[in-house]
């Protein structure tokens, strides 16, 4: 019978840490209770219930309030621990792997250990048990059959785990409702298998009563307990019990009366949705009792948090007097830790783009991955973990996956990182992972690779990559491998995804990895299990991993040729063959003399160079070694290609700022990126920018640009955009014998608004995320801070066409509260005045569905460019959908652009009546002129130059820019005088006069 105790009193003293120089809280349990065991039989010997697959959607995700403050925290741009190119050691495929279960549960939360003899399977809300050859011995059975505190219980969030030290499993849910018609409360279920067989040896069972749901728990093993920490309470987390520690060892006896006690985390911060994490023991040498360790991230641009950290705490729990055991505040590490922006669309949980015209998934943001897992070396303490974050929080999302190991050099000893990392070596997304460490320190990370790019697309698919002990820190170094390439997209609106992955150790050797996530097969979800390893297991095995030199640049006919060479076997080896051949030429063979230690590697120059030296030639590269005895000659050889670069050859490739802000000023700076592609180093180049048809701003970038790098420069001359409008900026490079012109230069258009209402929330839905006007389509429209700048995106309206259609979509509508307006500045001003709303506050009466909306454009409409705002939102909560500079509670506001155009005018109207011609002397250079005729004709026209005397000096073809008819004219060595510059057609043309003094 269970025996519930009130906490009678409060513990409450406070200490100090040096850390961040906060005031640490140490507080008691908040709750405590105990439960009675409810043994079961072997499943062997039991009716087992039979699990129905079928469509059914498992306690929505518990979230609380939006707990983000948009516009706040770094990094503003790319994660600084970014690891962008893949690992370069390869190993072996998955030794095996297997469909765990197969269901239409959603999401399937995916979970499973592996024993000695046994992987236990579990998701929701069944579970099945397998040999460890991925044979079925227990087929996907209801969690009800267990039996016990399991009967009738089915509501699901499982995690199987497995106790190394006691060779036991667990299997735990929760229960969301009361069981069998009682009116008992939610609580944690547990299952701890009363052996180290989970088919016969039958099972001890318990039901601990709580207060609210323990939504999304998760559970590791201290010396002194189980520990389960939850996303309990989130609206207000504070003094609630979140974490909970359990008796273990009379849980493993089967014991009554069991004792849970539940604990606050005092200090934390989260986003709506949280979970932390302890640290999980891995192998059979566990910790001294006390101070077990919970984790959680800390984003910067969450209320509260001023700086992105690690937030520890330490529970000591004593089980002679449990009104003593406490919770403290213990570390908040910062040192070691980059920025990082662990927040997707203001914390929804629709994030994530796949291939086709599907629903975004769940990145699962806001948790520490499943499992946290700590081991014990004989030096120190090691703890690997991992969390999903925005790699660049900008209007394009992109997901990779933090990661770090911290290490303590004693038990008891602080806590440090040792290594950090962001993988996201393409342009997938790679999110919901599980890393582990094996007895060697060794690091392996399971995660799921997701790619709506057409060209490339990638369903959610599972793979692996990972790290050796002595390899570069910070850095997945081992070649991603695939588990499984997914087939199907995520099939259900909601966009959930897995809500975790779990990677376990096998006991036997401490060295094998089992990982358990989520695919898709048409509408089912499968997990998939995927074993395999990173340690060598050979003891004879190298080969080359990568050519280190040449790389492509400006090359000669000797150049020297370094391969890195890796010893993949437990052995230690020396003295063994190197070979080379180019283009499928001579073999030049070699000894390599040196020892390279047992999974290492080493670098090696060839006595004999090679000729590259043909400008754009691209060389084949066969590198291999020649090792006797090799048991794995398939990593003996890699082919490589080499090109030789023209030696000049820069440009920009993207222009960093300004950007589409209000009111800006006339001294903005103008920051660009600078690549070099050719194959030499190139210093003391021009540079400049031009805003719209202006007078070009040229300096002198005198830094050395180094071969296939990129540098980011800001002119010392800023730019005058103070007047409310759209400008059109160009930079580029300007360098003497540039190999290719056409990658010099990079456009982009910004706006100095009057407003910009940021801050709306659109984590539910709400707003626009579709939108298509003209030929411009702009889908999978990011949530972010509720406003986005596209005014880059463009399309051409013909204004003697009158009416137009525009078609949208939003995330949420309910009755008539969705509605959508639109507006289009035809003055120019930067002010979206009433008069110029095209459309109002038309309903949008369905989600995720597009609806199209007609309005018209006034037949004396300016031609050109203009700015176009669009604006949805629902209007029953605060906010003036038709006030443009409005902040709404709940929507969206993006700014576009279009042209007006008008098929009816020919090129007389176009040239004599619309067009500007314009002559400008270029600043400090003489008699350099810049003629410019603003229009919106856009077919080619001819310029001419005339002296007085009506003799023809020049004559050429001119392209429209977008904006403009634009010439550099060179008078330098023209006479003084009175000159005529003409554009236009043979026949219709418009002229004006210049002075060359």
């Amino acid at each position: 019978m269970m025996k519930k105790l009130l906490l009678l009193f409060s513990l409450s003293f406070i200490f100090h840490l040096n850390a961040l120089g906060q005031t640490n809280e140490i507080v008691g349990p908040a709750f405590i209770d105990s439960a009675s065991v409810i043994k079961t039989g072997a499943l062997s010997k039991s009716r087992l219930i039979r699990h129905i697959t079928k469509p059914k959607l498992y306690n929505p995700r518990n979230r609380g309030i939006n707990k983000v403050v948009p516009g706040k925290g770094l990094p503003k741009v790319k994660d600084p621990a970014l690891q962008s190119k893949m690992g370069d050691i390869p190993v072996k495929a998955p030794i095996f792997s297997f469909d765990g279960a197969v269901t239409r549960s959603t999401p399937s939360d995916p979970t499973g250990a592996v024993g000695r003899n046994h992987y236990v399977n579990a998701w929701n809300s069944a579970f099945a048990i397998w040999d460890k050859d991925g044979n079925e011995i227990i087929p996907p059975s209801s969690l009800e059959s267990i039996g016990g505190a399991f009967n009738n219980e089915t509501d699901g969030d499982p995690i199987v785990f497995y106790d190394e030290a006691a060779d036991r499993f667990i299997l735990m849910q929760f229960s969301a409702s009361p069981s069998s018609g009682s009116a008992s409360p939610p609580a944690l279920l547990f299952a701890v298998s009363q052996g180290p067989d989970p088919v016969n040896s039958g099972w001890y069972t318990y039901r601990f009563d709580l207060g609210s749901l323990p939504d999304y728990p998760k559970i590791s093993l201290w010396n002194d307990g189980y520990y389960i920490t939850t996303n309990k309470d989130a609206l207000e987390p504070q003094g609630k019990e979140i974490v909970y520690v359990l008796e273990r060892d009379r849980m493993l006896q089967g014991s009554d009366n069991v004792r849970i006690l539940g604990f606050p985390l005092p200090g934390i911060q989260n986003n709506g949705f949280y979970s932390p994490a302890g640290f999980s023991v891995m192998g059979g040498d566990l910790p001294p009792p006390g101070n077990a360790p919970i984790i959680y991230l800390q984003d910067d641009e969450w209320v509260g948090v001023n700086q992105d950290h690690l937030k520890l705490w330490l529970m000591n729990v004593n089980w002679d007097n449990v009104g003593s055991s406490t919770i403290s505040e213990s570390q908040e590490i910062t040192d070691g830790v980059s920025p990082f922006t662990a927040t997707f669309d203001g914390g929804g949980f629709k994030n994530l783009p796949q291939p086709g015209d599907n629903s975004e998934i769940d990145a699962l943001q806001g948790a520490m991955m499943y499992m946290t897992q700590y081991r014990r070396f004989g030096t120190h303490n090691s703890v690997v973990m991992n969390f999903v974050v925005d790699v660049e929080p900008t209007a394009a999302k992109h997901a990779g996956i933090r990661w770090y190991e911290l290490r303590q050099p004693a038990d008891g000893a602080p806590w440090s990182v040792y290594q950090e990392g962001t993988y996201a070596p393409d342009n997938s997304d790679r999110f919901s992972g599980s890393i582990g460490i094996d007895m060697r320190g060794n690091i392996a990370m399971g995660y799921t690779v997701v790619n709506d790019n057409p060209a490339n697309p990638v369903f959610p698919s599972i793979r692996y990559t990972g790290r050796f002990v002595n390899d570069q820190l910070g850095l997945m170094t081992v070649q991603e491998e695939s588990i499984v390439e997914g087939e199907s997209p995520q099939p259900r609106p909601e966009g959930r995804y897995g809500d975790y992955a779990h990677l376990s150790i096998d006991p036997v050797d401490d060295l094998t990895f089992w990982h358990n996530a989520e695919y898709f097969i048409g509408v089912d979800r499968v997990n998939k299990v995927g074993v395999f390893r990173i340690a060598a297991n050979e003891p004879n095995d190298v080969g080359v991993v990568v050519l280190v030199g040449p790389q492509n640049a400006t090359l000669t006919n000797s150049e020297e040729i370094t391969i890195r060479i890796r010893n993949y076997g437990t052995n230690a080896q020396s003295n063994f063959e190197v070979s080379y051949r180019i283009d499928g030429g001579p073999l030049v063979t070699e000894v390599f003399e040196e020892t390279i230690p047992a999974e290492s590697s080493a670098e090696f120059t060839f006595e004999e160079t090679g000729d590259f030296s043909e400008i754009g030639e691209i060389y084949t590269l066969t590198l291999s070694t020649n090792l006797e005895n090799d048991s794995n000659t398939n990593n003996d050889s890699i082919e490589v290609e080499v090109k030789n670069l023209p030696p000049n050859d820069i440009g920009v490739t993207s222009i960093d700022s300004p950007f589409t802000d209000e009111n800006l000023t006339s001294t903005e700076e103008v920051t660009i990126t600078i690549s070099n592609f050719g194959g030499e180093p190139q210093q003391d180049f021009p540079v400049s920018y031009q805003i719209g048809n202006n007078a070009p701003v040229t300096e002198t970038f005198n830094e050395v640009l180094e071969v296939g790098e990129d540098v980011v420069y800001t002119f010392n001359q800023t730019a005058n955009l103070a007047s409310f409008g759209r400008y059109r900026i160009e930079a580029r490079t300007r360098l003497e014998n540039d190999f290719d012109p056409s990658n010099d230069a990079e456009t982009i258009s910004v706006a100095s608004l009057n407003c910009i209402p940021e801050g709306s929330d659109c984590s539910q839905g709400d707003g626009i995320f579709y939108f298509e006007l003209g030929d411009y389509r702009n889908e999978r429209i990011p949530c972010t801070n509720g406003y986005i700048d596209f005014i880059g995106g463009t399309t051409d309206l013909d204004r003697s066409q009158g009416d137009f259609t525009v078609t949208v979509e939003t995330g949420f509508a309910e009755g008539e509260r969705e509605k959508f307006s639109m507006w289009i500045d035809f003055n120019d001003n930067a002010v979206f005045e009433d008069e110029e709303r095209v459309i109002s506050s038309e309903v949008i009466p369905q989600a995720n569905r597009s609806f199209s909306y007609d309005f018209n454009i006034p037949r004396d409409a300016d031609l050109g460019q203009h700015l176009l705002r669009i604006r949805a939102g629902d209007t029953n909560f605060s906010g003036d959908l038709n006030d443009p500079c409005s902040v709404m509670a709940y929507g969206t506001t993006h700014d576009y652009s279009v042209n007006i155009t008008d098929s009816t005018l020919d090129i007389e109207d176009f040239i004599l009546n619309e067009a500007e011609l314009v002559v400008i002397t270029l600043p400090n250079q003489e008699d350099q002129y810049r003629v410019v005729m603003e229009t919106s004709f856009g077919e080619p026209l001819r310029i001419t130059v005339h002296d007085l005397l009506g003799q023809k000096l020049i004559e050429n073809q001119v392209v429209n820019d977008g904006d403009a008819y634009v010439y550099e004219l060179d008078m330098s060595y023209a006479a003084p005088g009175v000159y005529l510059v003409r554009f236009g057609t043979r026949k219709v043309g418009k002229v004006k006069r210049f002075i060359v003094k």
